[in-house]
């Protein structure tokens, strides 16, 4: 899913949850497409502390709790009040 946030950026949403599976990804960027921030839990960063969960910030993966789309709006929110 696809959502507009006031300031003309983008939020990409994707969640999936079974009773044995659970996949989710809250992609932020620019309308150029240019990365603000993203959360997902892809296994693929097995070095970083809380495997699977991290976030993608510019050049840098840093560690990350499992966070859910009401705290990734409130994130954003407290970016946009800056």
């Amino acid at each position: 899913m696809k959502a507009g946030v006031t300031d003309g950026t983008l939020l990409y949403i994707t969640e999936v949850h079974t009773s044995d599976y659970q996949k989710y990804s809250y992609h932020w960027q620019k309308t150029g497409g240019e990365l603000i921030i993203r959360w997902d839990n892809k296994p693929h960063w097995r070095n970083i502390e809380t495997f699977p969960h991290h976030k993608h910030q510019g050049d840098s993966v840093p560690a990350s709790e499992r966070i859910d789309i009401h705290e990734v709006l409130k994130v954003i929110q407290g970016r946009l009040e800056r």
